[in-house]
């Protein structure tokens, strides 16, 4: 997909009052600079979420967010996977108050996630997830952006290259250029 300003504006629109919130949740992301200092995400066994943080590293490199640089993890290492692929997914149960859990979850309900990403909760991480409805991944989640499954696939895509594209600025589109006309979605 091609990633400007416009096809923004134009994704956020299209999705109503799921844009609006997805711009909330990309500003929640990436409004807490001193709250966290690194960033684990996860998807489940079948959904590895690698193309939402090959995007967000591009864009937090770019705005020189590196509280947002994520670390992917991986359900399988492949044996000489380079070091930033090689981090597995038992790395999240150990994750501290000063780490972001973000869990990136299409179709798929995976308990092993779901028991990982509670240790990581009890032992004090922030968590937040992007997902399809999943009630028990919500209610780990301290911040979630929930995508009704009913809703196409493309649009579950769109709000992840929302997020990826907002969230390093902090939130500001959210508070300038976007929302001036989006609290009220034009159908």
């Amino acid at each position: 997909m091609d990633v400007s300003t416009r096809n923004l504006k134009k994704w956020i629109r299209d999705l109503g009052d799921l844009g609006v919130q997805t711009l909330s949740f990309a500003g929640a992301l990436g409004g807490r600079r001193e709250a966290s200092h690194r960033l684990l995400v996860v998807g489940t066994p079948e959904f590895e979420p690698w193309h939402f943080v090959a995007h967000l590293s591009e864009e937090a490199q770019r705005q020189g967010r590196v509280d947002l640089r994520p670390t992917l993890m991986r359900w399988e290492v492949p044996p000489g996977a380079p070091a930033h692929l090689a981090v597995s997914v038992d790395t999240i149960a150990h994750a501290t108050r000063d780490q972001t859990v973000l869990v990136v979850s299409s179709h798929f309900r995976s308990w092993e996630m779901l028991e990982r990403v509670s240790d990581a909760k009890r032992r004090g991480a922030r968590i937040m997830s992007v997902h399809r409805g999943d009630d028990d991944l919500a209610d780990l989640s301290h911040e979630m952006l929930s995508v009704d499954p009913r809703r196409a696939d493309r649009d579950f895509e769109v709000t992840q290259h929302i997020v990826t594209d907002a969230a390093p600025s902090g939130g500001q589109h959210t508070r300038t250029r976007w929302s001036r006309g989006l609290s009220r979605p034009r159908f």
